[in-house]
C-alpha cells in the first residue's frame, strides 16, 4: 500500500533517516544557510561552467548536441533530480515513491510550470547576460513574492516587521555583490525577469499546497521536477524535430558527463533545500 503523503517528514525524505542529519534539517536557519551556500557556490559554478563549456583542447570536441545549451541543462536537471529523488534513498521504497509522485501530480501540476519557466529562463538569461545582471534582476523575487502573497491571502499573512525589514539588506547584498561589470541585452534582461516572476509565483503556490496537504517539501519537489522532465522532454523533441534532417548542423558541443553530474547534483541539492525551507517559513 503506498504511503499517505502526511505520512512523509523532512526525516523520511531524500536525505535519509539519519537521527542527526533530521535534526539538522528541522533547523530554519540550518536548512536556510545550507541552501544559500549550495546556490550561491555550488549551483552557480556548475551550471555557469555547463551553459559557458568551451573545450580547451581539440580532443575534447565529443559529442554534440542538437538541443541548445539552455534545453539541455534543463532537461537534464529535471531527469536527474526525478532519478535521484526516486532511487537515491535508504529505505528503497521505489515502487511507493513512483506511485505517490504520479499520485500527486494534479496538485502540483501549476507550481511545475512555474519551476520549469523559472528555470529555463534562468539559464537563457545566465548564456546571454552572464551572473552578474540575472543574479542582479532576481533580488526582486522577495518584492514579488511578497506582492503575490498579499495578492492571494491578504496583508495579515506577511511576516512580522523585522522579518520584512531584512528583505533590503538581503537583496541589496546580493545585488552588490552580483553586479560586476554587468552586460546588459534586452533578452536576456527579460529572460532574467521571467525567471524572477516565475520564481516568485513558485514559492507562493508551493506553500499553500505544502501546508494544505502536509507534504514535505523533497516530496513536493520530486513531484514537480517530474512534471518539468515532461514538458522538457516535449520541448526537447520539438527542438530536435524543427531542425529537420540535419541534425549536426550548428549543434553544441556537449559538455563532459561529469560537469552534467555537477548541474544535476547542484540542482538537487539546492531545490530540496529550498522547499523544505518554504514550508518552514
Amino acid at each position: 500500500m503506498m504511503t499517505s503523503p502526511a505520512v512523509y517528514s523532512v526525516s523520511d525524505a531524500s536525505f535519509g533517516p539519519s537521527g542527526i542529519l533530521s535534526s539538522a534539517l528541522e533547523s530554519v536557519p540550518t536548512v536556510g544557510a545550507a541552501w544559500m551556500l549550495s546556490s550561491a557556490l555550488y549551483t552557480t559554478y556548475s551550471t555557469t561552467k555547463f551553459l559557458k563549456y568551451v573545450p580547451s583542447t581539440p580532443s575534447e570536441n565529443g559529442k554534440r548536441s542538437p538541443l541548445s545549451r539552455a534545453s539541455l541543462l534543463t532537461l537534464l536537471r529535471f531527469g536527474g533530480s526525478l532519478a535521484l529523488g526516486i532511487f537515491a534513498h535508504p529505505n528503497l521504497r521505489i515502487v511507493d515513491r513512483m506511485q505517490e509522485t504520479w499520485t500527486l501530480l494534479p496538485s502540483f501540476t501549476l507550481p511545475a510550470i512555474f519551476l520549469f519557466i523559472a528555470n529555463y529562463a534562468n539559464s537563457i538569461s545566465l548564456s546571454r547576460i552572464g551572473i552578474s545582471l540575472t543574479y542582479t534582476s532576481k533580488c526582486a523575487i522577495p518584492l514579488i513574492t511578497l506582492i503575490l502573497t498579499v495578492l492571494l491571502d491578504g496583508a495579515q499573512s506577511l511576516p512580522k516587521l523585522p522579518v520584512l525589514l531584512s528583505l533590503l539588506p538581503i537583496g541589496f547584498g546580493i545585488a552588490a555583490a552580483s553586479w560586476n561589470n554587468p552586460h546588459f541585452e534586452l533578452a536576456g534582461f527579460l529572460a532574467a525577469m521571467t525567471s524572477c516572476t516565475s520564481q516568485s509565483a513558485l514559492n507562493v503556490s508551493t506553500k499553500r499546497i505544502m501546508k494544505n496537504m502536509d507534504v514535505a517539501g523533497p516530496v513536493a519537489q520530486r513531484t514537480m521536477v517530474a512534471v518539468g522532465f515532461i514538458i522538457a522532454s516535449a520541448l526537447s523533441l520539438f527542438q530536435i524535430a524543427s531542425r529537420g534532417k540535419d541534425l549536426e548542423k550548428d549543434a553544441e558541443i556537449f559538455p563532459p558527463s561529469w560537469l552534467a553530474a555537477m548541474a544535476v547534483t547542484a540542482y538537487h541539492i539546492e531545490y530540496v533545500l529550498s522547499f523544505i525551507f518554504v514550508k518552514m517559513v
